[in-house]
């Protein structure tokens, strides 16, 4: 049986962060697993061929605007029945100001996952990180102006990351064997 990691990213920190998950979990799933990391953008989205011989699914994307990247939105609204007869959890990576901003944007987000995925086992969102080169030079000149909204930086908390794989890990160990 195989476990698919796909994920969208802007600047990369999204697939850094399946690259660990996938990690952590073929330390913790039997042999007999596999973990396979795609980009959401290589699976096709006009036909379901392309998530079938998964067992089960974790999706991540980066969210920018208090939403997730266009390709990710787009491969779950394309495939909501393949992914709606499987184990499917998401991640998600931002950069919010605020614990309570980050709170928020989590739950919005799961909102807008389980619009379409409504079996979905759980959602995490990860703190990413961003360098001021990242944005459009719009949104620097803004920084420029208000400079106490800007963070800049790494803030993924690699920790964090990995105890979420661990608790998927486990609980994939009981789906896949027929116990949840």
């Amino acid at each position: 049986m195989t476990i698919l990691i796909t994920y969208s990213t802007a600047h990369n920190t999204t697939a850094l962060l399946a690259k660990r998950i996938s990690a952590r979990l073929t330390t913790i799933l039997p042999p007999s697993q596999h973990v396979e990391i795609l980009p959401i953008t290589s699976i096709p989205t006009t036909c379901a061929a392309g998530i079938i011989p998964y067992s089960a699914i974790i999706l991540g994307s980066a969210i920018h605007m208090g939403s997730w990247l266009h390709p990710a939105k787009k491969f779950i609204s394309q495939h909501q029945s393949e992914l709606g007869e499987k184990p499917v959890w998401a991640f998600s990576v931002g950069v919010p100001a605020t614990e309570e901003m980050a709170r928020e944007e989590e739950k919005k987000v799961e909102g807008e996952i389980r619009r379409h995925v409504p079996e979905l086992k759980g959602h995490r969102l990860f703190k990413g990180k961003i360098e001021r080169n990242d944005l459009p030079w719009v949104v620097r000149t803004w920084f420029r102006w208000f400079p106490g909204e800007a963070k800049f930086g790494d803030f993924v908390e690699w920790e964090e990351v990995e105890k979420w794989a661990d608790g998927v890990g486990e609980e994939l160990k009981g789906v896949l064997e027929g116990g949840k």
